[in-house]
């Protein structure tokens, strides 16, 4: 239905409703206006989108006071906040801004004085060139110092963080595990032998055991007390037995520092010295073991792998009446410097008419050829049922090599 009222009713034109006019342009989708709506549609939604348009450039409450702070010879800021005006105003400050950099002095930038700042105690540093402490640095060398503690600061804690990290897992691991389980040690001779006990058990056996054996033996300053009262210079004292010095006698340690060395010396002293008491008892009784004398000389081949003995014209008196102490004869050594050491035996009662000598084949003791051999006997012989034992020791050297003759001619 048309209306029957119009502003335009007196000016001849026929009324008609905006709602009957048809927009027949194409779809305007920024304002979601399409073809086919009614002119009533078409101006609603235009007036719409431009109420919204004057809100959005309404600077009435724009604030404009830091632009007035600076280049304000310029001109003042604009009375009516008009899109126009404000964007003039704006443009001009730029402008301003602008010259006023470019008449800034060449090397402005260089003509910065840094300011210094003073370092605190736990950043100051000895100076390597001058061993002097910095307590003050410029801004820049007091920037980069603060990094340079702050990298070295984070180094630490993340390496400590790591290690917390691990220290957590394995604290929690043993939180989580069963108590603390003693291993068990098989004894050889303490306790049970043979029969396994926890460790701390033995340990404890252990120390007892220990306890009881220094009660008796001493500590290790009485021990070692005890081998220093070995008399002074026993070993080039005579020895009593035979001829030649105790240090000569077998078994004889030079240097006793321990208490077994010490023991051994006390025994080669003592059967030397009970040695001489047999012999003095059977002198004194049935038997005269001063008329038994033993000594020798001997002798090797070229290669040094037979040594033969004489005790014919050696030295070795055996009179009327005595025989071999046993079946096996008296015992024989052959020794080099090393230690190897070749044993054998030898009758002394036919061995002290051999003209020819006792020849002995050493290789089997693999001495060294190139050593001096020491040869000992132990001489046992027996009469009327006592017997009497003498020792003897013979060196043979090592022979000097043979130098054949060179000619040399002099030019």
């Amino acid at each position: 239905m048309l209306p029957t009222k119009s502003n335009t009713a007196d000016q001849g034109c026929s009324p008609v409703s905006s709602n009957c006019v048809i927009w027949q342009g194409p779809d305007l989708s920024c304002i979601n206006l399409c073809n086919g709506d009614t002119i009533s549609s078409v101006v609603h939604k235009v007036a719409t989108d431009l109420c919204a348009i004057k809100t959005s450039f309404d600077l009435t409450s724009l604030d404009l006071t830091c632009l007035v702070s600076f280049c304000n010879s310029v001109n003042p800021a604009p009375t009516t906040k008009t899109l126009s005006a404000v964007l003039d105003f704006i443009i001009k400050k730029v402008c301003c801004l602008n010259t006023t950099i470019q008449n800034l002095p060449a090397g402005g930038a260089s003509a910065y004085t840094e300011p210094n700042i003073a370092l605190p105690t736990c950043l100051q540093y000895t100076d390597p060139g001058t061993g002097q402490t910095v307590a003050v640095l410029q801004h820049s060398a007091y920037t980069l110092r603060l990094a340079n503690q702050h990298c070295t600061l984070k180094a630490t804690v993340d390496s400590h963080t790591t290690t917390l990290a691990t220290y957590n897992t394995r604290i929690t691991a043993l939180e989580s595990s069963v108590g603390y389980v003693p291993p068990t040690v098989t004894p050889n001779c303490l306790l049970t032998p043979g029969t396994p006990v926890a460790m701390h058990t033995l340990l404890d056996e252990v120390e007892s055991q220990f306890c009881l054996l220094r009660t008796v033996l001493g500590t290790n300053q009485v021990l070692t007390a005890g081998i220093a009262q070995q008399c002074q210079n026993l070993g080039a004292a005579p020895a009593l037995s035979s001829s030649g010095t105790i240090s000569s006698l077998t078994g004889w340690n030079v240097t006793s520092s321990t208490v077994g060395s010490a023991i051994q010396n006390l025994w080669v002293v003592l059967c030397d010295m009970r040695q001489t008491i047999y012999d003095l008892k059977v002198a004194g009784g049935q038997t005269d073991c001063s008329s038994f004398l033993l000594g020798f000389t001997a002798a090797a081949n070229e290669a040094r792998t037979q040594v033969t003995v004489f005790f014919n014209g050696g030295g070795t008196v055996i009179p009327a009446g005595f025989a071999n102490c046993t079946a096996q004869g008296s015992k024989i050594t052959i020794k080099d410097t090393s230690g190897k050491v070749y044993t054998d035996y030898v009758n002394l009662l036919t061995a002290v008419t051999d003209t020819d000598g006792i020849t002995y084949t050493v290789t089997g003791a693999a001495l060294n050829a190139s050593q001096a051999y020491t040869i000992t006997v132990e001489g046992c012989l027996s009469k009327s049922g006592s017997s009497c034992s003498k020792t003897a020791d013979f060196v043979v050297s090592v022979p000097c090599p043979i130098i054949s003759s060179v000619t040399a001619t002099l030019t």
